[in-house]
């Protein structure tokens, strides 16, 4: 029972991962890197790759106080 429960954990990781790659590859095909990212998957694309990504919603930066 023990063998059936760790390999039903196994084939779900697994089919995760093949789903995160699936999201992943969709998210950073049409990517213009020279561009902001235009969406959350495009961001998390770039994140994962080790690019930098620079978040345009905040702007406590450009507020002088």
């Amino acid at each position: 029972m023990f063998i059936i429960m760790f390999v039903a954990l196994v084939l779900a990781g697994g089919l995760a991962g093949l789903v995160y790659l699936w999201d992943f590859s969709r998210a950073s095909r049409y990517d213009s890197l020279f561009l902001p990212a235009c969406d959350r998957r495009a961001r998390r694309a770039r994140r994962v790759t080790g690019m930098y990504v620079r978040d345009y919603t905040r702007h406590d930066d450009l507020v002088s106080r």
